[in-house]
Parts: C-alpha cells; structure tokens; sequence
C-alpha cells in the first residue's frame, strides 16, 4: 500500500488522459517535440498551479538545509534541473535571502500521517519549508526518500497533486516502485507556469 505525502484523503478525480502528439514536424529541435508529446494535465481536489503558491522568489529558489535526508535532498534539487528548466535552484549565502528550508520533524507513523510536506509561509521574505517526517521516512528505500523528497520539491516549485490517470510525481501517494523524478506530465505542468 502506497504513503500518503499529504494528509490527505483520496480523491475521486478523473484527470484528463495523456495526451500524445501522433506526428511532430522533425523540423524542431528534439527538446520542443519532447515537450509537445504531452499536455499539461489538471489538478485534483481543487487545486490550483500557481507562482505565488511556489518557494521562487526572482526565478529561483535559495534554499538551505537542516535535514539528516541529504542525498534525497540533493536527488530532488537535481533532478528538478532537468534540460529546459527555468527555475535555478542555488543554495543560499551569506548575501541572499533564504527561500526554502529542508528540514525534519516527528509527524508521526500512523496511516494517515504525511511522509514530507511543503509548508509555505505567505509572509514577506519569508522561508518555507519542506519537512521530513523521520517517523515515516527511517527505514525506508532510497528511492521512497527520493520520490518524497522530489514530490514535495514540486510542490515549493508551484505544483499542484494529479491524479491516477496520468504517470506523475506529484501523486498524493508514493507509488509502488516509486517514481524518483519529473515525469513528461510533470515538465509540461512545469513548463506552463514558469516559461
């Protein structure tokens, strides 16, 4: 049975399939056909994509780190750097202001506890955070810390949950193998609300 990443019940939800393009002019640049093969797909439960909902502040996200989870840390920042990404993703110094904060906390092992969560802070300057929840995440695989780590990242970055019908990182569910990075659909939804 997969975790949940947000408290969250399941929705009922139908997402719009995914879409593929059958013929692309193979006159375009490979990174414009891959980005034209898949469609954005809709959020669910109501849900909105939105800038003022992300960590970026200025086309990027200064984060720093307070968490024992490094690796997952540096796997999600990673793989959010993909070809064509816009949002830069810079640690934070001395001389800049923090965005986002990885951090740990004891959320608890019960069923319905989140694994990780993005916690934004709607103030001036101000930093969000995105928390691991250790009593779910000790003993796990390293591709279940990626997957949370990665899907919580999305969320600092605007993203919104999806639902089954579409394979995705941002699933309120870890999947069973777990999904470790942006997926086609996930760089569409990306691509629409920072080109």
């Amino acid at each position: 049975m997969a975790a949940q990443l947000q408290g969250l019940p399941a929705v009922a939800v139908l997402a719009a399939p995914l879409i593929l393009v059958s013929s692309l002019p193979f006159d375009l640049p490979a990174e414009q056909r891959r980005r034209a093969a898949v469609a954005p797909a809709p959020c669910i439960g109501g849900e909105r994509e939105r800038r003022s909902a992300s960590a970026v502040d200025d086309g990027e996200i200064r984060w720093t780190d307070k968490t024992r989870y490094d690796t997952p840390r540096k796997h999600a920042l990673k793989v959010w750097q993909f070809s064509g990404s816009h949002v830069k993703l810079p640690p934070d110094s001395a001389t800049t202001v923090n965005d986002l904060e990885f951090r740990d906390y004891r959320g608890g092992a019960a069923d319905r506890a989140a694994v990780a969560q993005y916690v934004r802070d709607s103030g001036t300057a101000a930093t969000d955070y995105v928390q691991f929840n250790v009593d779910k995440m000790s003993g796990r695989s390293r591709a279940f810390m990626n997957s949370a780590a990665s899907h919580e990242l999305g969320h600092a970055l605007g993203l919104c949950h999806k639902g089954g019908r579409v394979l995705s990182l941002m699933w309120t569910d870890i999947a069973s193998p777990p999904i470790t990075s942006p997926q086609a659909v996930d760089k569409a939804n990306y691509n629409t609300l920072w080109r």
